[in-house]
């Protein structure tokens, strides 16, 4: 049975709404992803290892709900190659870049690698995800934090539909 999984997509640099747009084509294109539906395009500031940085470019986010049958693991290499298709250059932890893919919840599991923490440790925190993904779903839940509607009410001014 296919598993419900919550995508955050993310670009500060270049064309940003059409990175945004090229990696959810090439997710829904995977034979291994069924792409469910997708929140609006929202902009935020930067976020960097030090806070908001509004020196930097502003991001583009979205969120997407896939159904899939590959594991988490599985996920994680297959969108880590789309983002290395685009040209994604991973050169500092929270840096610029033009495409962001990040699995934040993977079927309401708690599960934890060394490469993949779900769901997302960081989730509840970003304006980015929350207020995308309650728009998509208003009755989402976060698995440990619970319905989304607090948070995003929280966070509505910090992002901007685009």
């Amino acid at each position: 049975m296919p598993k419900q999984v919550v995508l955050a997509l993310g670009s500060n640099l270049g064309n940003r709404r059409n990175w945004i747009v090229q990696a959810l084509a090439r997710i829904s294109k995977n034979k291994g992803i069924k792409l469910v539906n997708v929140s609006g395009i929202y902009e935020s500031k930067a976020l960097t290892l030090a806070g908001v940085d509004s020196t930097k470019p502003k991001y583009l986010n979205c969120v997407a709900q896939i159904e899939t049958d590959l594991k988490p693991e599985e996920l994680l290499i297959v969108l880590q190659g789309i983002e290395h298709e685009l040209g994604r250059k991973r050169k500092e932890r929270w840096g610029d870049r033009n495409i962001d893919i990040d699995i934040i919840d993977y079927d309401k599991i708690k599960y934890t690698s060394s490469t993949l923490s779900l769901p997302h440790p960081q989730a509840q925190h970003r304006s980015f995800v929350i207020v995308p993904w309650f728009e998509m779903d208003e009755w989402a839940e976060l698995p440990g934090v619970g319905t989304l509607e607090k948070l995003a009410y929280v966070y509505i001014d910090q992002v901007k539909l685009k």
